[in-house]
């Protein structure tokens, strides 16, 4: 199978209308060492090359609903990033 449309991030946001990708330190921090020193270039890169400060702009926060788009209380095994669960971790994880 032809893996070029994982190197295009318009298909990887799909059809929705989000502006922001947003990834629970939590679970960067339980992926695979290579693959978090992969995402550490490359959060490091956008770094260096967008300063989002022109517009005044010093910090962003996340807020989270649920099935009914109604706003909720982030979980705090989310926020857990220093001690997580492992059980808990292995509940998200697919296949």
């Amino acid at each position: 199978m032809d893996d070029d449309y994982r190197k295009d991030l318009q298909l990887w946001f799909g059809l929705s209308h989000s502006s922001f990708a947003v990834i629970p330190r939590v679970f960067m921090e339980a992926m695979p060492k290579e693959w978090q020193k992969k995402m550490a270039v490359l959060l490091f890169e956008y770094d260096e090359r967008i300063d989002t400060s022109i517009y005044g702009i010093h910090s962003c926060f996340v807020t989270v609903k649920d099935g009914d788009n109604r706003f909720m209380k982030m979980p705090g095994e989310i926020l857990n990033y220093r001690h997580p669960r492992p059980e808990f971790i292995q509940s998200f994880l697919k296949g």
